[in-house]
């Protein structure tokens, strides 16, 4: 190895390294509510992994350690294969349908590195332990073909169907971040899945890195030292850009919620003002109706009383509908945290919160949604409390870009279905109230404990 490589290797293995963490570090960010963020360790894992597999490599090639070189060698296979997975994981992880397979999703990557590892294992058992380091076969066909190539490719289409997701609110600068970010890791994959040793199978027989000029390994090191560079530029980019919009929704917050503030004022004034006077007034033409003699009189009275309580029923009906915040997600998580605060300081079962709101969201939430969540979450923990035997609850509400989803688990006996048992009638009363909205109310017995997930869509959701 010449001082050029070596130099190469050591800044593409520190731009990797560098990524990763940097990623990792997001994890407090302000902005933990945007898929990205969310999803941008596992990103950091693949960084910080693959860069210290690439120091490995530079490690191998110099020879210092060639009396464990079998050794170092497979340590750098299994390193190399884990930063792969991570990187599926990434792309798993970020894409917007799959939280429909959210039990499965963990288990897919790793599933994949467990086949792995097992075929790795069993071709040392059967051929020797040196076979892998003079047969690179499969190690070509599962690390770069099965794992970089598809893992590249599922992560760069999750950040495209993120970019049109966001396109949908306007932020056409973080949409193109988002995309260049993808095409970035689209030419990383090429390089990194398809410039492999020259091997007697397609494609490795056409494409390889024999087929290039000799100096070409410093292009493709040059070119992937850059792609993490890169990678780590745009990242910085659209957290800065999403952390600007932040607080530009955090202004539009504050200004509905003063805007709300006024309202209530607006309704208590009228509650403590004139309900309570037409209230007065009705008593007493009530009670002039009663003991005056019967006559026209008594018929004009009786109609000034029924023209007040219909006054006052209006008026209650506008205080009910004005004071209510047009922003009811926030009230709606303010609600549930409340909910929780009050189960927990009462009884006996521990009750957890967690809420992800999206910053794309597409439409809004109702006050008629927004109380007939807050009451199907109510009775599901009742139900728990009282029927399910758990010592543990979560009640997860998600704000996606197309829907709200409501996950309430225990870790108790399970529901029973039998239908004499009290525990339905709260059932029916949950699937009543979501029928209302519009929403899917579904309940699962799990190997512990029972889940019940709502689906609403939002009030006037973009097409």
């Amino acid at each position: 190895m010449n001082i050029i490589e070596f130099l190469l290797y050591l800044i593409y293995g520190f731009s990797m390294i560098t990524m990763g963490i940097f990623a990792i570090m997001q994890k407090d960010s302000r902005v933990m509510n945007i898929s990205l963020i969310r999803s941008m360790k596992y990103l950091g894992y693949f960084g910080i992994i693959h860069g210290i597999s690439e120091w490995i490599s530079m490690i191998i090639k110099l020879g210092i350690y060639s009396h464990i070189n079998i050794e170092i060698y497979y340590i750098n296979l299994t390193l190399k294969a884990l930063s792969f997975i991570f990187l599926f994981y990434f792309g798993l992880d970020l894409l917007p349908f799959m939280d429909r397979f959210k039990r499965l999703r963990p288990a897919i990557p790793f599933i994949i590195l467990g086949l792995y590892l097992l075929c790795f294992t069993w071709l040392i058992k059967i051929y020797g332990v040196d076979y892998h380091l003079s047969n690179t076969i499969f190690t070509t066909v599962a690390i770069r073909y099965f794992m970089a190539i598809p893992s590249c490719a599922i992560a760069a289409a999750a950040l495209y169907l993120n970019a049109q997701l966001i396109e949908k609110t306007k932020s056409l600068q973080i949409s193109q971040r988002y995309k260049n970010l993808a095409w970035v890791i689209i030419v990383y994959g090429f390089v990194e899945g398809l410039l492999v040793s020259r091997a007697a199978f397609f494609p490795a027989n056409i494409i390889n890195k024999e087929a290039f000029p000799e100096y070409f390994i410093y292009i493709t090191l040059s070119f992937k030292a850059i792609v993490g560079f890169i990678i780590n530029y745009l990242l910085i980019k659209v957290i800065d850009t999403f952390s600007w919009e932040q607080e530009e929704r955090l202004f539009r917050l504050e200004q509905l919620r003063i805007a709300a503030e006024e309202r209530r004022k607006l309704g208590l004034e009228i509650h403590d003002t004139i309900i309570q006077e037409l209230y007065a007034m009705g008593l007493k033409v009530g009670y002039l109706a009663k003991y005056k003699d019967k006559g026209s009189a008594g018929d004009i009275l009786e109609e000034i009383k029924e023209s007040i309580t219909t006054t006052i029923n209006k008026t209650r009906e506008f205080i009910s509908v004005n004071v209510l915040e047009e922003i009811a997600l926030d009230e709606l998580k303010d609600s549930l945290e409340q909910l929780v605060k009050r189960y927990n300081e009462t009884q006996g079962v521990k009750i957890e919160l967690k809420c992800i709101i999206s910053p794309y969201i597409e439409g809004t939430l109702s006050p008629e949604k927004t109380t007939q969540i807050y009451y199907i979450v109510q009775e599901a923990i009742t139900n728990i409390i009282r029927h399910a035997q758990a010592d543990y609850a979560q009640v997860l509400l998600e704000g996606r870009h197309d829907f709200i989803n409501i996950t309430i688990t225990d870790n108790g006996k399970g529901i029973s279905y039998d239908e004499n048992n009290v525990e339905q009638f709260g059932i029916r009363s949950m699937n009543e109230r979501a029928q209302r909205i519009n929403g899917l109310l579904k309940i699962e017995r799990l190997a512990k404990g029972t889940s019940i997930e709502l689906r609403i869509p939002w009030e006037g959701a973009l097409q």
